[in-house]
């Protein structure tokens, strides 16, 4: 352990399953915190993983049973728990010796905590208060969020080949299969004649190489694992079809016209939300193997893209990481 710094200990899970946009927000709050000694422990961690762990000092996995042991054995300033099977059972062996953050969105749970982030853009406090001890700050809503300053800040490329780009990703592991699915449409309806294609499997994804088999003779298809700049990648696309998650939220505030699809049961009612303010077009992920539908919602995004643009910037905080990050630093100074 790095000597005469503090520690901050994140915890998680994040496998094959669930858990790689958990370890995405909290790498982005904790990119603010660099002059801290980061540790991360979890109960489950994908292998393909460990490459983006690289500013952890430390990286304990172990059971459930020993997570708390585990992050009190580090003598952390603070802790940050990002896990949705976790609670104040968890919470309260950590609360008498370090400051306790939880980020969550489910609100389906009872937390024991110093402070709790919901950067659902609709949420509101009182929907926590019979969940969380008295004291508990609560930092909810649209002024918060996990977007890194950049996504706010985006200067759009043209198009070199002239033709729409479209960026497909459904987050680090995709378990619903939706790039595989969005793949097979591309494939089927000779979509890459109308559009240019980069499809973003994701670090964990067990598709990729069937995604990129599948499209390796077709021109305008580009299959990567990952990005580890997306606010450039975001830079060189026009559309975007992906999950109604993290990432989503990234793409509106960076104001880029997307197809939604709720993948994970959090995500569900993301589509009603979408269809209500009038920010982008949505499908089903069995809906995505049909070339004519993603064709036609591809072309719906075109006719209306300066109008969902103009209001996923209205409504999202370019400001709700720095936000997220003030607030944690005062919960700091708090004796």
């Amino acid at each position: 352990m790095t000597e005469n710094r503090s520690t901050i200990v994140a915890v998680l899970k994040a496998d094959e399953i669930i858990g790689t946009g958990h370890l995405m927000r909290v790498k982005s709050i904790l990119n603010y915190f660099k002059d801290f000694n980061l540790c991360l422990v979890a109960d489950s961690l994908s292998r393909a993983l460990l490459p983006l762990c690289t500013e952890f000092s430390t990286t304990i996995v172990t059971t459930k049973e020993n997570l708390a042991k585990s992050v009190l054995m580090l003598s952390p300033t603070l802790c940050i728990v990002d896990h949705y099977y976790l609670d104040s059972s968890f919470e309260e062996k950590l609360y008498p010796y370090t400051k306790v953050v939880v980020i969550d969105d489910l609100v389906n749970r009872k937390h024991q905590c110093h402070m709790l982030i919901d950067a659902w853009v609709l949420r509101e406090p009182q929907e926590y208060e019979h969940l969380v001890n008295k004291d508990c700050i609560l930092c909810v809503g649209r002024e918060y969020n996990y977007v890194k300053e950049a996504f706010g800040k985006l200067v759009h490329t043209q198009s070199q080949s002239g033709l729409p780009r479209v960026l497909v990703n459904f987050g680090g592991s995709d378990p619903a299969h939706a790039c595989l699915n969005t793949a097979m449409a591309i494939k089927a309806g000779k979509l890459n004649l109308k559009y240019e294609f980069t499809i973003l499997s994701g670090m964990s994804n067990p598709d990729h190489d069937k995604i990129k088999d599948l499209l390796k003779d077709l021109p305008n298809t580009t299959v990567q694992r990952h990005c580890s700049d997306m606010p450039a990648l975001f830079s060189k696309i026009d559309y975007a079809i992906g999950a109604a998650g993290g990432m989503n939220t990234e793409r509106n505030v960076a104001g880029i016209p997307s197809i939604v699809v709720e993948i994970a049961d959090n995500q569900k009612g993301v589509c009603d939300f979408v269809r209500k303010y009038n920010l982008g077009e949505c499908l089903k992920v069995n809906e995505l193997k049909d070339p004519t539908l993603v064709n036609a919602t591809l072309q719906k995004l075109s006719a209306n893209r300066s109008v969902y643009t103009q209001n996923c910037q209205k409504l999202y905080s370019k400001n709700g990481i720095l936000n997220v990050v003030k607030r944690i630093k005062e919960l700091l100074t708090i004796d």
